[in-house]
């Protein structure tokens, strides 16, 4: 029976590199690219010249539409009668070194593997200066084994040249023949074939490829999806390669999937078209499901490979639309990030790319919105390394919750509550700090910190150039344009006593300088370079935000360095997080900034009148007056919260009548059972809940005593859009503020001023 499946043979490397020469041995696509390095190569010839075992090949009489590929780079030949299925690396080495021939690398790059050979000392290199300019090495190998006119003509041209460098004893002279002529020999070396039988069906050969391979040069699943591919849809893997190889170069003719970000291999496309697809992360499963494997119940067939098939196409035609790529990639950049050197896990770019397209292919989200949304999911991803570790297992999970989603509403509403799960206030304030809390600069809460600086528009320190300019990709300047300059420099610390990269290095001792201004400022104290730098190049009145922008705390560059990186690190965090609000709301949250304080305190608002952009309160949830219920009382604060945003912002005092008499929110505390934090939380809910989420990120709140006496102080900031309000009389009500009240406008008013305000029709 196995006689019937295949047939043991043997031939010599001649044979086999003749027989490719001539088309009758061919490679399918169910194999990877070249991956070996010139070093293997190296070691392979040397086994093969000590007349060490190689390992053996495994070909099949091929069938007529079984894709192939030839060996090298050139074009694809006529299906040969015996096709490779295991040692496409060995015999790929072999035809390059014996052929000269290019070979096309993993990268999509064409090479040419040079050996060189030291016949004296019968050692074997990889070709390089050093080698080509010693004359006792061959400087390639293939002008020995490729040469038409025999063995014999080449060494004797070797010798005559060897013995214009240096003396030859006869001894020597027999050494270095007999050992070229042995070199030589390998023509001569024998290979032994297993040939599987021509009438062995695609889908079995497959798994033998499968089965061989896996205990061998280790392939992970998407190999064996490729395999698939190539057995059954030959096209669809092309198109993967061909997108791949177009990524590496731009353009300048035509659309093209080439960006800063990422050079997506052919197994990391796959990834994202088996999850749109057939919803699946661990590739496993997905190899089954394509064999045509029913999970349930453990029976292949034909159908259901078809099948699954058929959604794989359709998903790849997805992941391969340029038009899905570019917009996606525009949502990296809106998320702050400007090139893959700012990225530390290339699983972020590519199982974010899934999210996108399921909100687009799904759900019909509009390219804006989404773009903004997974701007907020990539920022979430890269500050809690989502991606890595066990990346499968994690995609599974979101590809599970975002299938509770019936809309694009839900969809985006569970990316929200999933963001707000891992940035929570002790990620801001605790975890992201302890992040930074690390030596090197290739840390992700340190290029999150820099994505920070580029979407809050800051400037290099010291310059007037942006970093977002001087992060610029696509501009690569002999030196680079920015320097990580040490705040403490290395030399000074080294003087403190302080040395070691654990310690010189951590991330909070980085700062983004032009080059020439980090070469001036060389060993320097702070204390000494940082004064004149500051004077001579920030202006006084940008002075404030770039302490803000570039984490400066005052004074610090008199600290202790310890010191200085705990407080830094916290002005770090409050960086990323400042950006990631301005990047979720539209707006710079100001109550972030340390260069932005409280215009008024407590004793001096209530010695003010009620205005446009001041309201007295005197309680939340307590009615002072009988009968009165708490809902009419929350509304009547939601009411001039409202009314706030939508005109030009303001401070609400809660706790304070309008006689300016401070009643406090004590009564609230007791009403409710609440603390003050429990009070912060109510009022928080209260307007996400009636006026409008992203609100809440307007709306800053304070508590400050006065006479004993605590009240609830709101600094509101306007909206930079329209909201609504639901009231105890109905929803969907809109209110301005006019002088020092609360109006609420009908609906002919709404529009008019919606248009004079935003520029908007109240559609």
């Amino acid at each position: 029976m196995l006689a019937n499946k295949f047939t043991p043979k043997s031939a010599p490397v001649s044979t086999l590199i003749g027989n490719i020469q001539s088309g009758q041995i061919g490679l399918p696509d169910l194999q990877r690219p070249f991956v070996w390095d010139r070093a293997q190569v190296r070691d392979l010839i040397d086994s093969l010249y000590r007349g060490y075992p190689a390992g053996q090949f495994l070909f099949w009489q091929n069938q007529s539409g079984l894709g192939t590929k030839t060996f090298g780079v050139g074009e694809k030949q006529e299906a040969p009668g015996t096709v490779v299925i295991d040692g496409q690396q060995r015999l790929t080495s072999l035809y390059a070194v014996f052929t000269k021939a290019p070979v096309l690398t993993k990268d999509f790059k064409s090479q040419i593997i040079r050996i060189a050979f030291n016949p004296a000392r019968e050692r074997f290199e990889v070709a390089s200066a050093s080698t080509d300019n010693d004359p006792e090495f061959v400087t390639d190998i293939s002008d020995l084994l490729g040469n038409q006119g025999g063995g014999f003509a080449f060494i004797k041209q070797y010798l005559d040249t060897l013995r214009q460098q240096r003396e030859l004893t006869a001894e020597l002279e027999n050494t270095i023949a007999d050992n070229l002529g042995r070199l030589d020999s390998l023509k001569g070396y024998e290979f032994n074939i297993i040939e599987l039988s021509h009438d062995l069906p695609v889908d079995e050969v497959s798994d033998i490829f499968v089965r061989v391979n896996s205990k061998g040069t280790p392939l992970n699943q998407a190999d064996f999806i490729l395999t698939l591919m190539s057995v059954f849809w030959d096209e669809g893997r092309r198109d993967l390669e061909k997108f791949a190889r177009a990524s590496q170069t731009p353009s300048a003719s035509a659309p093209s999937p080439f960006n800063w970000f990422l050079e997506p291999s052919p197994d990391q496309l796959l990834r994202v078209a088996i999850g749109l697809g057939h919803r699946r992360a661990q590739l496993k499963y997905a190899y089954e499901l394509l064999r045509g494997k029913d999970l349930e119940t453990g029976v292949v067939s034909e159908e259901n490979r078809d099948k699954n098939f058929e959604l794989l196409k359709t998903a790849q035609a997805e992941v391969l639309n340029l038009s899905h790529w570019s917009q996606y990639l525009l949502g990296l950049q809106e998320a702050g990030y400007r090139s893959g050197k700012m990225i530390t896990s290339n699983n972020s770019v590519v199982f974010s790319y899934l999210v996108f397209l399921i909100g687009r292919i799904d759900f019909g989200i509009d390219y804006p919105v989404l773009r903004s949304t997974i701007a907020r999911w990539f920022s979430m991803v890269m500050l809690t390394s989502r991606y890595t570790g066990s990346p499968e297992s994690q995609v599974e999970k979101d590809l599970r919750r975002f299938a509770e989603a019936e809309n694009g509403e839900q969809f985006i509403s569970i990316i929200n509550q999933i963001i707000d799960a891992n940035l929570t206030d002790d990620f801001w304030t605790l975890t992201l700090p302890d992040q930074l809390a690390y030596s090197g600069g290739y840390l992700p809460s340190f290029f999150a910190y820099l994505a920070a600086l580029n979407l809050m528009d800051a400037k290099v320190l010291f310059s007037k150039l942006s970093v977002h300019d001087l992060l610029d990709p696509s501009v690569k300047p002999k030196k680079a344009a920015v320097d990580r300059h040490h705040l403490f420099p290395k030399g000074y610390l080294k003087r403190l006593g302080i040395t070691g990269v654990v310690r010189t290095n951590q991330a909070a001792n980085f700062a983004l300088l032009e080059w020439p201004t980090n070469i001036s400022v060389s060993d320097q104290p702070p204390a000494e370079y940082f004064p004149e730098l500051w004077e001579g190049s920030v202006a006084p009145s940008e002075r404030e935000t770039t302490r803000f922008l570039h984490a400066l705390p005052d004074g610090w560059e008199t600290m202790e360095y310890d010191k200085f990186l705990d407080i830094r690190r916290g002005m770090m965090a409050k960086v990323v997080r400042a950006a990631y609000e301005k990047l979720a709301t539209g707006m710079d949250p100001l109550h972030l900034r340390s260069d932005v304080q409280p215009v008024l305190r407590l004793a001096d608002l209530v010695a003010l009148e009620e205005s446009i952009d001041l309201e007295f309160k005197s309680s939340i949830a307590y009615s002072y007056q009988p009968g009165v219920p708490e809902i009419t009382v929350q509304t009547s604060v939601l009411k001039t919260i409202a009314a706030f945003l939508n005109t030009s912002g303001g401070t609400l005092v809660i706790g304070v009548d309008d006689d300016h008499q401070v009643l406090g929110i004590e009564p609230d505390l007791k009403l409710k059972g609440q603390d003050l934090d429990k009070f912060e939380n109510m009022l928080t809910s209260l307007i996400m809940s009636r006026i409008d989420k992203l609100a809440v990120h307007r709306c800053q709140t304070r508590f400050e005593q006065l006479d004993g006496k605590t009240a609830c102080i709101v600094d509101v900031s306007a909206s930079s859009k329209p909201v609504y309000t639901k009231t105890d009389k109905g929803d969907g009500k809109f209110f301005v503020r006019i002088g020092n009240t609360t109006r609420e406008y009908e609906t002919k008013e709404t529009v008019e001023y919606i248009a004079h305000r935003w520029g908007l029709t109240n559609k």
